[in-house]
């Protein structure tokens, strides 16, 4: 299971600006896409996953809302094009998601360690974290679902009164709703 949260809380960050290649934005795109394999594989040596995730969820926030709305507007100047407003601001999600992956990583290592150094084992205390991981993985997976399925169906519709920003916000509200319900449940059991 450990190798399967290294890489997705790896590859999942950078997809935003893979989505920012797509759409023409190459030198930005590339810049940020080797900021972040940079901070990532820091991140590896240092058992710090989270910072490439949040770096990427900072920097995806800022080119969404410089880039679209009243501060293009206002200022006559974006800070990149973006074709398809519905699919780069619907893949925020995704540093988010990662975010969560790569705390699980971090807390995987740590019990780990702790069960190591408190003589459980090993083969056991593996299958148990594995079994944790592979559960609240598939419900935060689920709830990574709903909200996006959401998120289609009101920037989709064409007869909404939600813009596709708000549609973004409820989004992430409705991410994160799930997200502490599931994971308060978990906690309790």
């Amino acid at each position: 299971m450990r190798p399967f949260l290294l890489v997705i809380s790896i590859t999942l960050p950078i997809v935003p600006f893979i989505i920012l290649l797509g759409m023409g934005d190459a030198l930005l795109g590339l810049f940020l896409i080797a900021v972040l394999l940079i901070v990532g594989l820091l991140g590896i040596l240092t058992n710090n996953l989270h910072y490439e995730s949040w770096l990427s969820l900072i920097l995806t926030s800022i080119i969404s809302l410089v880039s679209q709305g009243y501060i293009p507007y206002v200022f006559h100047i974006a800070l990149a094009q973006i074709t398809n407003k519905a699919l780069y601001n619907g893949s925020i999600v995704l540093p988010e998601y990662s975010l969560i992956i790569s705390y699980f990583y971090k807390s995987y290592m740590k019990y780990t360690r702790e069960f190591g150094k408190k003589g459980f084992d090993e083969v056991e205390y593996n299958k148990e974290l594995n079994a944790l991981i592979t559960w609240t993985t598939a419900l935060i997976t689920a709830a990574l679902v709903v909200s996006l399925a959401l998120y289609y169906l009101i920037t989709k519709i064409t007869y909404t009164v939600l813009d596709p920003f708000t549609a973004l916000l409820l989004l992430a509200i409705t991410y994160i709703i799930i997200h502490r319900y599931i994971m308060s449940k978990v906690r309790s059991s």
